[in-house]
């Protein structure tokens, strides 16, 4: 297998699009349902899972896609990632199903946050760490309530950059570096450490 993530460097955790922008995540790729799953997974079985996060910090954050998928694959999955990302904010916007779904999904989803003393905890620190109101999460849920699909859409516009998307390969370089140099992006070879090789 080939591993592959597909990182950006984004919007800090305090930005007013925060809500939106994490809206337009769980569309591309925090649910099972999500556009990169669906593709990777369920329509070319590339992939047994692919998923996308963004790991929130000040002052920027980064959004992070990423995966496991078969090696002779490698250079169609790096070309469906980048495709979902272009699509997303250019010809396929998101549609009012899927806003709909999203939303649904992202309300229903806040009491499973709090299912574990593990996870009750890391909410608590990461409103200490972000230093967010006490009512954080009745905020949360009124945020997301009151999103609208145009402010959705026009954070993908604004925050997805394929262009300076840095994508990582791990895997069999005899059989994936060919394939990879087809599809025109500049390749840097690193080591385990990030250093130049």
């Amino acid at each position: 297998q080939s591993i592959l993530s597909a990182g950006l460097i984004s919007i800090p955790r305090k930005h007013p699009d925060y809500y939106a922008l994490a809206f337009v995540n769980y569309i591309l790729g925090g649910d099972y349902s999500s556009r990169l799953n669906m593709n990777l997974r369920q329509d070319k079985g590339y992939s047994y899972g692919f998923h996308s996060s963004i790991e929130w910090m000040n002052p920027f954050s980064v959004l992070l896609a990423r995966g496991s998928v078969q090696t002779e694959v490698t250079k169609e999955s790096v070309f469906e990632t980048i495709k979902e990302l272009t699509e997303i904010r250019d010809s396929n916007e998101i549609s009012l199903e899927e806003f709909r779904k999203a939303k649904d999904g992202l309300i229903k989803s806040v009491p499973s946050q709090f299912e574990s003393n593990q996870q009750i905890v890391n909410q608590l620190l990461n409103m200490a760490g972000f230093d967010l109101p006490i009512n954080h999460f009745e905020v949360n849920i009124k945020k997301i309530s009151e999103l609208t699909i145009n402010e959705v859409r026009e954070s993908a516009t604004k925050h997805l950059s394929p262009d300076e998307t840095k994508i990582i390969v791990v895997g069999d370089r005899d059989k994936v570096e060919k394939g990879l140099e087809e599809l025109g992006y500049p390749i840097k070879h690193i080591n385990m450490y990030g250093d130049p090789v």
